[in-house]
């Protein structure tokens, strides 16, 4: 009996040594998660990338209309891109709507809006992108002229615009803006960039016009309706950021 209770003391001291409860096996002293947060794993750098890209196109501004542009990055090298263009505060816009001088010329008001979108395929140039996509756009615009005269006219278009839009895009965040520890610096740093490219393509505008004053040009014999196909383009210089 003596041999029993010298040998639970051994025992006990052995394990109060090891800052373990008597009488306890390993395998209850090791506490691992059963799962582990997918925000808590490590991320690695060959997968993770800026998913998201929004940048503005001000050139627009002094040709027609600027352009508000947000992009997904499917992978490193696709991105599917959506824009808006306000064409009704470029100040090129009237000169697409140009008329004849006998109908007024240049349009007295005008207001529209396009929409459009498609894929961008980027080639890695070491920090720096050139880019290549294919993009349609879908405008619709109301324009005016001869205002406040007699034989004042309405014009309705509808456009189908396709275009090639190439560029390069520079990462000039990473090589300006100063290194810095706080995040907000860090992400401005590593996702602000300036693209410069072109828009080249070709429009399809479907119109329809009439007089605005009930009764005048009815003896106009002038077709009310028609299809028109004029060349587009436009010069880029956004700055965007990814994200």
């Amino acid at each position: 009996m003596k041999k029993f209770l010298i040998l639970v003391i051994l025992i006990s001291a052995v394990a109060v040594a090891r800052g373990e409860e008597p009488w306890t096996g390993d395998a209850s002293q090791k506490k691992y998660p059963e799962k582990v947060n997918r925000n808590q794993k490590p991320k690695s750098l060959a997968t993770n990338w800026p998913r998201w890209a929004v940048h503005s196109n001000l050139l627009g501004f002094v040709q027609f209309g600027p352009v508000l542009t947000g992009e997904f990055n499917i992978t490193r090298n696709l991105t599917l891109s959506a824009h808006a263009r306000f064409s009704s505060v470029g100040a090129l816009t009237p000169v697409l709507h140009q008329a004849e001088a006998d109908n007024g010329g240049r349009p007295d008001r005008f207001s529209g809006i396009a929409f459009g979108g498609g894929p961008v395929w980027f080639f890695k140039i070491k920090k720096d992108k050139a880019y290549a996509g294919i993009l349609g756009e879908y405008e619709v615009s109301d324009v005016l002229y001869l205002e406040d005269f007699v034989n004042e006219w309405n014009r309705d278009n509808r456009k189908a615009i396709v275009m090639v839009n190439t560029g390069y895009r520079f990462m000039f965040g990473q090589k300006l803006i100063p290194a810095s520890s706080r995040k907000t610096d860090r992400f401005i740093r590593e996702g602000l960039f300036l693209n410069t490219g072109i828009y080249a393509g070709a429009e399809w505008n479907k119109y329809r016009w009439d007089y605005t004053e009930p009764g005048v040009g009815s003896d106009d014999l002038t077709p009310r309706e028609g299809t028109e196909m004029k060349p587009f383009g436009m010069l880029e210089l956004s700055v965007g950021i990814e994200f």
